[in-house]
């Protein structure tokens, strides 16, 4: 993921004088926020709602729903001059067709929503990714499902990314957010794993040092005569050696 936001993901401007371009900048800018923020959910997502998310949601397939979901927003909530640039400027891809569609889901989603468009810092951006992964793992993996799986979307998207590629810091960004969360789930395992052995070994511990039931009077005398022990087992061991050495002679 880019280290640095370039300042254009929060670029918010329309211009009638040039409602084209400044209308496919607007909308480039609002879906480029909304893949962001959906690619910063990845590590925040339950391990079933991951599972969902990968065999929904491809590089692509993300990015198309950005696209849509962005130029529903501008097309029937935001509105205006910017809202018909539009509706004008995809008039050809049929996207129309998909917004009772989005309409009817999109409630779901709303805090997310809401906050990636009218993001002006990464912050906020990760700020909308946690409302979207607390929406997915509410059901709303059935909401992106109905969108991205009818049969406008697939046409009308596959268009759309041939005006507006899916990016290569999204296709990176994707890797690496999936790359994070393999490695966050191996270090959580290991940590699992120890957690036991240190327990057991710190209750072996306690009972050497501290043996229930005795005063520090008797730990003391315990000790002593676990060193007369170790130090006579010592003895034992060196006379050993010693007649094996004089067998030797």
């Amino acid at each position: 993921m880019p280290t640095t936001l370039d300042p254009f993901v929060f670029y918010r401007d329309f211009s009638v004088e040039s409602p084209i371009t400044t209308g496919a900048q607007h909308l480039s800018a609002a879906a480029t926020r909304l893949a962001f923020s959906i690619v910063y959910s990845i590590t925040e997502l339950p391990d079933a709602i991951w599972q969902q998310f990968k065999e929904l949601l491809s590089p692509d397939t993300l990015w198309g729903l950005a696209l849509v979901v962005a130029a529903w927003l501008l097309a029937t909530i935001i509105g205006g001059p910017i809202g018909a640039a539009i509706n004008g400027l995809l008039a050809a891809y049929g996207l129309y067709e998909l917004w009772p569609v989005v309409k009817a889901v999109v409630g779901d989603l709303w805090a997310w929503l809401r906050t990636a468009y009218y993001a002006e810092t990464e912050a906020e951006l990760h700020e909308a990714a946690k409302h979207f992964a607390e929406a997915l793992a509410k059901g709303g993996i059935t909401t992106l499902e109905a969108i991205v799986t009818h049969r406008v979307f697939h046409g009308a998207a596959n268009k759309i990314r041939e005006r507006f590629p899916t990016p290569d810091w999204l296709r990176r960004g994707y890797a690496e957010q999936e790359t994070q969360r393999s490695s966050r789930r191996v270090d959580e395992e290991t940590r699992r794993k120890r957690r036991p052995i240190e327990e057991t070994l710190s209750g072996a511990a306690s009972t050497v040092l501290v043996p229930a039931g005795r005063g520090a009077g008797d730990e003391l005398g315990g000790i002593v005569i676990g060193g007369v022990t170790v130090a006579a087992m010592l003895a034992v061991l060196a006379g050993a050696v010693a007649v094996s050495r004089s067998g030797g002679r």
